[in-house]
């Protein structure tokens, strides 16, 4: 199934809150929530290994 991405903007999200539940707002707030704290966290995990980065030793680059 090909993947459909649209870009929305904080406005129009602002706009759609009121239309909502608050079980519907409070799962959305978790949900953005877990995504930021992902998002950080593999962006510190990312610095801490730059020797990882080495293209000659990507065995698997190939595959």
């Amino acid at each position: 199934m090909p993947k459909v991405t649209i870009d929305v903007t904080t406005e129009e999200i602002k706009k759609l809150l009121p239309q909502m539940t608050a079980e519907q707002i409070l799962k959305l707030d978790h949900e953005i929530h877990e995504y930021l704290e992902t998002h950080m966290m593999m962006s510190v995990a990312q610095t801490s290994f730059p020797e990882w980065e080495d293209k000659e030793e990507d065995i698997y680059s190939a595959i």
